[in-house]
């Protein structure tokens, strides 16, 4: 198994000229001076995979990943955050918000005494998210675009894959003139200044699946019946996030299909989710989802307590046959996804021989190409997924 990078984001603000004092959503007070700025110092630490999924997922993934070759397998450092710092009036509603984007860094945003504020933290380096919101600042939606990539499952919209997403959600943080909080320090010069440190920890809106397949009775005299995977769908899952309450979208259930799937890894010694010991073939894919629809992934995870699907969750999985052609086929994985809101190691098993010889072909097809359509469903191989 590989080194992997895993990263948690506690945000450290460092802030000068104010103190800010958070416990959970109650009213607490920022002590302001003069200047009325915030310096922000962003460190990163890291996400421990053990805590998010337990610690079964590293003894349930078997394919060997080379991060070197494949990338990552787990949440990676930003490049940047992003804070949204909204003014509530008197009755505490947002009326309006500014943005301000800090490197890795650190950076500065100015406040005003006598006023209460929101704010929302979150990596600002994402190339496919798209954010919402409406007139009141009710909400702020994460989501991602449809497209019209091929899916290896039926049913829902498809949508992009979402880039990795952190953040975290301040309420109520009220700012007074009272000076007598301060914690004074001074710089080289001898002059004064106020300091407080505020830890807002970013945690992922994002969860990671990580997809194998593995095939038993794969070869018979003409060779491997499988040779490859063109690509990964789940489909049931949540098109979105709201950043303020972590919860996911209900309105949009979709399809994500991870076309990136790594190379098959022959002859391997196995386990299958049973227990059963056997040599076969294993293919995997590492997918980015939002997660369940109607969730909070993490509250899930903190709990203990499963999250119950608003609609069943398939994996649809397009298999290289050595013909050259793309067979579809398609397990229900409800239970599974059930059990790891946050994410983990999703396991499929497919029995090649189950496919029938008139699909599969005898001799291997020399060269490439393959015939990428999904719509005969009828050749769909009905075996049970092993749990």
């Amino acid at each position: 198994m590989t080194h992997l990078r895993r990263h948690i984001l506690p945000l450290t603000a460092l802030m000068t000229s104010l103190v800010m004092v958070l416990s959970g959503c109650e009213r607490k007070d920022l002590y302001l001076a003069q200047r009325g700025t915030i310096d922000v110092n962003v460190s990163v630490y890291d996400i421990d995979l053990d805590l998010l999924w337990g610690l079964e997922w590293k003894t349930q993934w078997q394919y060997l990943w080379d991060e070197s070759l494949y990338g990552p397998i787990g949440y990676t450092e930003p490049t940047g955050v992003r804070a949204n710092v909204y003014t509530l009036n008197e009755d505490l509603k947002r009326v309006r918000y500014t943005t301000r984007n800090f490197s890795n860094d650190g950076g500065r945003v100015s406040l005003t005494t006598r006023k209460t504020y929101d704010m929302a933290f979150y990596n600002n380096d994402t190339e496919y998210i798209l954010f919402s919101t409406d007139e009141s600042n009710a909400y702020y939606h994460a989501t991602t675009r449809s497209n019209a990539r091929v899916a290896y499952t039926r049913a829902y919209a498809h949508y992009n894959q979402p880039d990795q997403l952190f953040g975290t959600f301040m309420q109520d943080l009220y700012v007074t003139e009272d000076p007598e909080a301060y914690e004074i320090h001074y710089d080289n010069d001898g002059m004064p200044y106020y300091v407080y440190k505020v830890n807002a920890e970013l945690t992922p809106y994002t969860m990671i699946y990580l997809c194998q397949v593995m095939v038993v009775n794969n070869a018979d005299e003409n060779g491997k019946r499988i040779t490859g995977c063109q690509g990964i769908s789940m489909n049931g899952l949540s098109g979105g996030v709201d950043l303020f309450t972590r919860m996911t979208d209900t309105t949009r259930i979709v399809t994500i299909t991870q076309e990136e799937t790594q190379p098959m890894q022959a002859d391997r010694d196995l386990t299958l989710p049973d227990g059963t010991k056997t040599v076969g073939d294993i293919m995997a894919a590492r997918i980015l989802t939002w997660g369940l629809p109607g969730i909070d992934p993490l509250a899930n995870v903190a709990t203990r307590t499963y999250a119950e699907p608003r609609a069943p969750v398939h994996a649809g999985i397009g298999l290289t046959l050595r013909n050259g052609a793309v067979y579809s086929i398609e397990r229900d994985i409800t239970e599974l996804i059930r059990q790891k809101p946050a994410g983990g190691v999703i396991t499929i098993v497919v029995d090649a021989s189950e496919i029938p010889d008139s699909i599969i072909g005898g001799e291997p097809k020399p060269g490439g190409g393959f015939d990428a359509s999904v719509e005969n469903w009828e050749n769909e191989v009905e075996a049970d997924i092993i749990i």
